[in-house]
């Protein structure tokens, strides 16, 4: 049924690329014709999925790229606590394809795996979400900036009330710089952090106890890459941005941040 998505075929084409002969394949196609999941063309001599077929094959796919990531990382999605993505997001997370874990030192948890930094200093737009604050955001920010790159970042209110507090100075910089946008989010961030930019989607998540181990789940696949923005987007959507007013140069905090991620 799968083959069939991408179009007619006849029974030579379909032994063909399943590598099976007739008398294994017959049996099962006649029972799929049976249940009217295809069709057959005696004109044409081909077999095409019908409307019920299709609709299946829909679902089927999302199922099986699920079962297919869990295969992957078993062990590390095994100890995940997924309720902390969104549900709309979780019921979708069959497109983060070709996942790689990445561990940290034990003694640098909260810093950023080598790999992470090396392909976000190289990306041509930076988002981020996070409910911690890791010691390297600062000055990999900083430098791209300096390279006006753009970035896009959706913080928890209590990391932003210390990033104010620590680093004024930068914030003030950040704040100010035409291609940076910083929301905060004053709700629950169910990712320690979610990293996309356009080339990459990086992603920790806490493990069922509430621990952290260090372990940074990147893809390079598209559609994983989409993945994370949609993510992105839903946090940003209900997040509030923080901008410097032109007039009095004081910082404000204005309402939902539904547009912003549309930038990039």
């Amino acid at each position: 049924m799968l083959l069939l998505k991408t179009g007619a075929k006849n029974i030579d084409e379909i032994k063909s690329e399943l590598n099976v002969n007739s008398s294994a394949l017959m049996p099962q196609m006649k029972k799929l014709l049976k249940w009217d999941l295809v069709t057959y063309d005696s004109e044409e001599e081909v077999y095409n999925l019908s409307d019920m077929g299709a609709l299946i094959v829909e679902k089927l796919e999302g199922f099986l790229n699920i079962i297919n990531i869990y295969a992957e990382n078993h062990e590390y999605w095994e100890t995940r606590d997924l309720s902390e993505i969104p549900y709309h997001m979780r019921n979708r997370i069959g497109n983060l394809e070709h996942c790689e874990l990445l561990e940290v030192d034990r003694d640098y948890l909260f810093d950023y795996h080598p790999v992470i930094v090396e392909n976000i200093i190289k990306s041509r737009y930076v988002m981020m979400v996070s409910s911690t604050f890791q010691s390297q955001t600062m000055a990999i920010f900083s430098n791209l900036l300096e390279r006006n790159i753009k970035l896009a970042y959706v913080v928890s209110e209590h990391i932003f009330d210390k990033l104010l507090e620590d680093f004024p100075e930068k914030m003030d910089y950040f704040l100010d710089h035409e291609n940076m946008c910083i929301s905060l989010h004053r709700g629950h961030i169910g990712p320690i952090t979610l990293v996309v930019t356009d080339s990459f989607m990086a992603l920790w998540l806490f493990d069922k106890k509430g621990r952290f181990d260090g372990t940074t789940l990147i893809s390079y696949e598209p559609s994983a890459i989409k993945w994370g923005r949609e993510l992105f987007s839903y946090y940003s959507s209900i997040s509030n941005l923080a901008y410097k007013d032109p007039n009095s140069g004081k910082m404000e905090i204005t309402g939902y941040n539904i547009t912003k991620s549309n930038k990039f």
